[in-house]
């Protein structure tokens, strides 16, 4: 008796992504200011292979030219006033969508993923329950800059993701935003990017305020 094994198709919930020179970015639940054809910089890359509807290998290694859900031959473009490194765009079921850097193996601060220096306009900490809800704000010119300088040059590095998190939310000059969860207990904030003693300390004072 000869016993076929049967293997069933395995679903995977891709999360919407694209990678390009080994940087894998992550499409964004974007706030502020919709983007406009008039933000495309220059044609970047095309998506070479669709993965979502084409590998069900969970194991499956993504690659340079991967996009999760866009189709093959789509146009990636770089959005004005920002590094390719940090930001790109492309159309998704009609409608432009942001897609931001994750994780670079050649990072090593926080200003190698935010391209966002010289261009906050105000940051807010929002509840972690929505990630939009304003807590508390920041809006003095000094202490804006003073914080975003802080998250720039932190170190890339794993951190623990446990306890208490609220989202910090960098308000850009143009309209747009930046939203990362932040975790109060090991100060890190989304990807990585584990944040000074001091910054942590800003964050706390601020959020026992709004209590």
């Amino acid at each position: 008796f000869k016993h076929n094994a049967y293997k069933p198709n395995v679903v995977i919930d891709w999360v919407n992504f694209i990678k390009f020179n080994d940087i894998t970015y992550i499409s964004i639940d974007w706030q502020g200011r919709e983007l406009t054809e008039d933000d495309l910089g220059i044609k970047f890359d095309k998506i070479k292979f669709k993965v979502a509807d084409n590998v069900n290998d969970p194991e499956y290694k993504i690659k340079n030219g991967d996009g999760a859900f866009l189709n093959k031959g789509t146009q990636v473009y770089t959005i004005k006033g920002y590094s390719p490194e940090f930001r790109l765009a492309a159309y998704f079921d009609k409608k432009l969508v942001v897609y931001e850097a994750d994780s670079n193996p050649k990072a090593k601060k926080g200003k190698d993923l935010l391209d966002i220096k010289g261009k906050v306009e105000y940051i807010s900490l929002n509840s972690e329950t929505d990630g939009t809800t304003e807590l508390a704000t920041i809006k003095d010119k000094t202490k804006v800059e003073a914080l975003v300088n802080m998250v720039l040059e932190s170190p890339i590095s794993e951190f623990r993701t446990v306890g208490k998190r609220c989202f910090v939310m960098f308000h850009l000059k143009d309209g747009t935003t930046v939203n990362r969860a932040f975790w109060l207990e090991s100060g890190g904030m989304t990807r990585n990017i584990l944040t000074s003693k001091d910054f942590r300390d800003e964050i706390k004072i601020l959020i026992e305020k709004s209590m």
